[in-house]
């Protein structure tokens, strides 16, 4: 896949220097991707790169950064806005199952980067920060579906609830992803809030976004 980028002011450039960045670890891997490699890609000096992000590594852990962002970025806004908490974790499942996180260059990228997780310090810190943002959002928006219903629960019952929520979100996304001719994004998003009903014994209706 290839982007084409226009000429920007520097508050821009970083942006572009990334998604360059994430195309070309998507089509040469980590250890591919390199500085002039990039600079090809976004039609730039190597010195512009090395300006914003000083090494390679940095780039590249910039790239993982921006990953993570679009694959947590949309239901975690969710969790934060307004709305019911039925409402809420109704939209935020469907966030984290459908939409800009279910294209193909997202699981690439993600499956690139989360072998490295366990052997680079940089990697393992982003991802502690967002799994653990992700999953207290889930734990907020139990806890709210589970009090306006009037049910009482322990704070142990809702850990438990809540990383519970997130591996189904992580393997229905997966799913979905390798499995895009069997599984539509509408039947995901009806097997996604059916296990969470589930999981909670509640109903979150189904009206499910165009």
């Amino acid at each position: 896949m290839t982007t084409s980028f226009r000429r920007a002011p520097d508050f821009d450039r970083r942006t572009d220097l990334i998604e360059a960045t994430m195309d070309c670890i998507v089509e040469l891997g980590i250890q591919g991707t390199s500085v002039r490699a990039v600079a090809t890609k976004a039609g730039v000096s190597n010195g512009l790169i090395r300006h914003h992000f000083a090494s390679k590594e940095n780039l590249i852990a910039e790239a993982y950064g921006r990953t993570i962002a679009i694959i947590t970025g949309p239901p975690l806004a969710i969790a934060a806005g307004d709305g019911s908490p039925r409402e809420k974790l109704r939209r935020f499942i469907i966030a984290s199952i459908s939409g800009p996180v279910a294209e193909p260059r997202i699981l690439s990228l993600w499956a690139t980067f989360i072998s490295q997780v366990h052997i680079n310090d940089r990697f393992r810190e982003i991802h502690r920060t967002q799994y653990v943002a992700y999953r207290a959002a889930c734990r907020s928006l139990i806890q709210g579906v589970v009090e306006e219903n009037r049910v009482r629960i322990s704070a142990d019952e809702l850990h438990h609830l809540s990383i519970a929520l997130n591996a189904i979100m992580d393997g229905l996304w997966l799913e979905g992803c390798l499995s895009a001719e069997e599984i539509d994004a509408a039947l995901q998003i009806e097997i996604g809030l059916g296990a969470v009903e589930r999981l909670l014994g509640i109903k979150l209706g189904r009206e499910v976004p165009a």
